[in-house]
């Protein structure tokens, strides 16, 4: 009989947890114990340092160990590939690279989590696949429909899997994280209310389209590399419970992944079930956002392309974003006097302001503007 997890210890710094046998192991156990799967899908919180430290101690084992691995990263659209195939031939610096695959708006968070990774393929000569699509087209699903979109938009795509119902129950609780707060209301309170609102039926065709698109980029990737072993890094979101990529996989006839989860605060531990990943990594959580050494200014905010501005994805907790009572689903109109158009332009201000200083901005949540002075704490780092 499975013994339940203490939510003290679910899963500690520096062990593995095995949650199909319910045991214990260790990264350089999981390393050797993962050499004979073809796909291997390593997850991450985007913003958590050591996910990323990890996902490096991943793809370095696992080389060394066969010699022969591919990569693929969710981090990048298709329309980029030609730029990474560049930077892994060495023809690029660094900069040029970043500005290239347009960095600082397709992503967002910041380059510097990533890099080590990216460098150890270009000293590798290890491919890399993109394995995204333009967010403007998951956009327009969102806002259309699948079915809406015009072929020659499609990237390509082929017709999503449908959603499982345990998928489509995990997106609903995501789907009603945002916009209003439903905070009195009980978990399958939030999925039942969600299944009946008209935009959740395209925010699962949305999140369809983004898994497939990663499900076929992979399996193209171990069509051109039979021989090598395909390590895909991607938010965690998108494997957890073998739903979505697995699930796109599996309708692609590709070998079935093994799933890998670094743990991290914002889950919690009855989120594990046997078919929650094959391997749950305990880490520290380091967010990038809150080290005290950062040498820019932050907002503590995600951000996403949007119509009339740039929405806030997620607020960061114990930001300057949230001591302004910032929301998901704002949306950023103005900055210093500037009407914001894309994302980079956010980004580019708010480095651009000094510590100690102010900066204004104003937000329309609905149908209100709201006016909002950031401040920006001294940086005694410095001093």
């Amino acid at each position: 009989m499975q013994m339940p997890l203490k939510a003290d210890d679910c899963v500690p710094i520096d062990r593995v947890l095995l949650p199909k046998t319910n045991t214990w192991s260790n990264t350089i156990k999981l390393i050797h114990a993962s050499t004979d799967k073809k796909i291997v899908l390593l997850g991450e919180h985007h913003d958590n340092m050591e996910h990323h430290r990890w996902q490096l101690q991943m793809i370095t084992g696992l080389h060394t160990l066969n010699g022969d691995v591919v990569l693929g990263f969710e981090m990048f659209p298709r329309k980029a590939q030609p730029v990474l195939d560049r930077w892994v031939n060495g023809e690029l610096t660094e900069q040029q690279f970043l500005e290239q695959v347009d960095w600082a708006t397709y992503w967002t968070f910041d380059a510097s989590l990533y890099m080590p990774l990216f460098h150890y393929a270009r000293m590798n000569k290890i491919p890399v696949y993109a394995l995204n699509v333009d967010r403007s087209l998951i956009r327009l699903v969102g806002k259309q429909g699948w079915k809406n979109i015009d072929a020659d938009q499609r990237e390509g795509i082929t017709e999503p899997k449908a959603a499982s119902e345990g998928y489509r129950q995990l997106l609903a609780g995501v789907f009603m994280q945002h916009g209003e707060k439903h905070s009195e209301m009980l978990a399958e309170e939030l999925v039942s209310k969600a299944m009946t609102m008209p935009g959740f039926s395209r925010f699962v065709e949305s999140q369809l389209v983004w898994d497939r698109a990663m499900a076929e980029a992979i399996a193209a990737g171990v069509s051109k590399h039979p021989q090598a072993q395909f390590l895909a890094v991607l938010g965690s979101g998108h494997m957890m419970y073998r739903y979505g990529v697995p699930e796109q996989l599996k309708a692609l006839d590709m070998p079935s992944p093994s799933v890998m989860v670094p743990w991290d605060t914002e889950f919690e531990c009855e989120y594990i079930q046997a078919d929650f990943a094959d391997a749950v990594i305990g880490l520290k959580s380091i967010r990038f956002s809150a080290q005290k050494n950062s040498d820019k200014p932050r907002l503590g905010v995600y951000l996403e392309a949007a119509d009339g501005g740039v929405k806030i994805g997620k607020v960061i907790a114990g930001s300057i974003a949230e001591s302004l009572e910032l929301q998901s689903d704002d949306l950023i109109t103005n900055m210093a006097g500037s009407v914001i158009s894309d994302v980079s332009q956010v980004i580019k201000i708010v480095q651009a302001t000094q510590f100690g200083t102010w900066l204004p901005l104003t937000i329309k949540r609905g149908e209100k503007l709201l006016d909002k002075v950031a401040k920006f704490p001294p940086n005694h780092q410095n001093d």
